[in-house]
């Protein structure tokens, strides 16, 4: 038995037509009459009675079952197909940290909704030194991560997507809160709540003190951003973090931090250059479009 042939069969008793069903699939009447004639041999029973008068087809008891049963081999020979074919795709290991993640997974989400050629991701939460270190090793196939400075690997594009600011973050009863600004030489006597290595907040929070040479005290360490707003907004210590961080919803107070060199929280897609998919390129452009839009 052909599964050709019950999909024949089963499209003519859709359309009730020999003629439009032949059309449907674009081949000859005959065909589709020589199917239904397989299949009632292979049944031994007659599936269709077609009436020479006007033309109609009626279901046999027969024909009726096979019907039943066509439509549900179909449909798991279809999901097959779709289940074998995505095996055949590439598996990709796709590295997020917490706070890119929350302020840009509501646009990379639809993108690999949209394209069948990231059905097969995994993602991977760590902080963005700690994913560029993974890269290295090539424990992932790509990440979207933050740095200070452009990334450049041999063996690897990056795509720049986004460059933000760095912000001190504190109560809103905070001491500093109706400022707009503030030095970082002001701080050398804040305790501080802050993001642990492996993030490239710590990298940046240094360049800093070294700067200035100042070190102010850093009273707890987390690898949640939650977790830091959290003790922020309970005045248990102040902040240095990506503006994007932070929304409107945390109910805390941001201030510009005045100094000429503070680094940049850059935002790049890091993929390898051996991965010849054509989507990777346009989810990086379309990333950068969605973020000229939000400007």
């Amino acid at each position: 038995m052909k599964l050709t042939d019950l999909m024949y069969f089963n499209k003519l008793v859709d359309l009730a037509s020999f003629s439009k069903t032949a059309a449907f699939f674009h081949v000859s009447q005959p065909t589709i009459s020589y199917a239904v004639q397989r299949l009632e041999q292979e049944f031994q029973q007659n599936l269709i009675i077609r009436s020479r008068s006007h033309g109609d087809i009626q279901l046999t008891q027969a024909g009726k079952l096979l019907q039943l049963h066509a439509q549900k081999i179909i449909q798991e020979t279809i999901a097959a197909h779709e289940e074998i074919a995505r095996l055949a795709r590439p598996s990709l290991s796709f590295g997020l940290p917490q706070i890119i993640g929350n302020f840009y997974f509501p646009k990379l989400i639809k993108h690999f909704i949209s394209h069948a050629a990231f059905e097969n991701i995994s993602t991977h939460e760590a902080g963005s030194d700690l994913l560029l270190q993974a890269l290295k090793k090539h424990q992932l196939d790509m990440a979207m991560l933050s740095s200070i400075t452009s990334i450049k690997m041999p063996g690897w594009q990056t795509v720049e997507i986004d460059r933000r600011k760095y912000q001190i973050v504190v109560n809103c009863q905070h001491r500093l809160a109706k400022q707009k600004m503030v030095a970082f030489s002001d701080l050398k006597n804040e305790k501080f709540v802050a993001l642990k290595e492996g993030f490239v907040h710590p990298i940046a929070f240094r360049q800093l003190e070294e700067k200035y040479h100042i070190f102010p005290q850093i009273i707890y360490e987390s690898p949640d951003i939650n977790i830091i707003k959290k003790l922020i907004a309970e005045n248990a210590g102040i902040a240095f973090l990506a503006d994007i961080a932070v929304s409107p919803a945390d109910k805390l107070v941001t201030l510009a931090i005045d100094a000429e060199t503070t680094p940049e929280f850059i935002v790049s897609l890091v993929y390898r250059d051996d991965l010849k998919m054509p989507e990777i390129v346009d989810l990086a452009q379309e990333l950068k479009n969605e973020v000229v839009k939000t400007r």
